[in-house]
């Protein structure tokens, strides 16, 4: 069994770090292992999930918002020997309760454009991005 904490006043730092180290997200710094931005990017966030096996830190996601209009929904993962087990779903639905009068926007990685189809979120005929790098998710 699994428990989804809400907030930032738990989660274990550098569990977080291990856990984008090893699924690449967080704009690139968890692949640095930059824990210092990756601390400070979730205690700006608007609404924080974090996912614990145990005393095991298994998954997280973070929401930005206005809390009014908009929410934006980053760096939902999970570790390998969890996948599967309906942890992404349950951290994209407690990011989401208390929220659904928000418009949601999120950028899926490769792979799993899926798993958010069958969450209920559909593509967006216009939606543009400016990266201050280059990225395989930008078209020319």
């Amino acid at each position: 069994m699994v428990e989804y904490k809400t907030g930032t006043d738990s989660i274990d730092w550098e569990a977080l770090g291990n856990l984008y180290e090893e699924v690449g997200l967080v704009a690139g710094f968890g692949e640095k292992r930059d824990l210092g931005t990756i601390r400070r990017a979730f205690q700006n966030s608007y609404k924080v999930v974090t996912v614990w096996k145990g005393e095991k830190q298994v998954g997280a996601g973070r929401m930005i918002s206005d809390g009014l209009c908009y929410g934006t929904i980053y760096d939902v993962g999970v570790l390998e020997p969890y996948r599967g087990q309906g942890i992404g779903k349950g951290i994209m639905a407690a990011l989401l309760e208390g929220n659904e009068h928000l418009l949601v926007y999120l950028t899926s990685t490769f792979g799993n454009e899926h798993f958010y189809s069958k969450l209920g979120f559909k593509k967006h005929k216009t939606a543009y991005a400016k990266y201050p790098h280059e990225s395989e998710y930008l078209e020319e």
